[in-house]
C-alpha cells in the first residue's frame, strides 16, 4: 500500500524525535538529577532508528539481487495473494529494528542504572530493555505494514 509523503515524513520525525523524548523522560524519572543520563537516553532510540533504517536497506540487498536476476532470466514474479502488481514491495529485514533498539537502549540503561537514584540497577536496566523492545517492535510493525517507506535514495 502506498503512503503519502505527507504521512511518511512526519512518521519518521515522530519516531526519531519521539524516541529521544521517551528516553529523556525515562531518564528524568529514574535519575532526575543527572544530565548525563538524560543525554545518553535522548540518543539511544534515535541511534537505533537510524541504524535500523540502514540495516534494513542492507538486509534487503539479497532480495533485490534475486529479483534482478529473476528479471534478467525472464521470470516475472506474480504478486502474492491479496496484493496487486502495483503494490510496492516491502523488502525483508525490517525486523532488525527490534534487536538494534534493544541493544542501544540496554546499553543506555546500563549507564543510567549506575546514575539512577530512584530505582535499583536491575529495575532500571529492565525498564530500558522494555522501552527498546517496544520501540523496536513499533518500528518493525510500521515498516512491515508499509507505513515507513523503504529508503530508496
Amino acid at each position: 500500500m502506498f503512503r503519502s509523503r505527507w504521512f511518511t515524513v512526519p512518521l519518521f520525525l515522530i519516531l526519531f524525535f519521539g524516541g529521544g523524548f521517551l528516553g529523556s523522560q525515562l531518564a528524568a524519572v529514574v535519575a532526575p538529577d543527572s544530565r548525563v543520563a538524560e543525554f545518553i537516553s535522548f540518543f539511544a532510540l534515535p541511534v537505533a532508528f537510524v541504524f535500523g533504517v540502514v540495516a534494513w536497506a542492507g538486509a534487503a540487498i539479497p532480495c533485490a539481487v534475486r529479483v534482478l536476476i529473476g528479471r534478467f532470466q525472464g521470470r516475472e514474479r506474480s504478486p502474492a495473494p491479496g496484493k496487486t502488481a502495483v503494490d510496492p514491495l516491502i523488502p525483508p529485514g525490517s525486523f532488525l529494528f527490534v534487536p538494534l533498539s534493544v541493544v542501544t537502549s540496554s546499553l543506555a540503561g546500563l549507564v543510567v542504572a549506575i546514575l539512577a537514584t530512584r530505582l535499583g540497577f536491575g529495575w532500571v536496566v529492565c525498564l530500558y530493555v522494555m522501552l527498546g523492545l517496544g520501540y523496536g517492535l513499533t518500528c518493525w510493525k510500521l515498516a512491515q505494514g508499509g507505513y515507513l517507506e523503504f529508503p530508496t535514495h
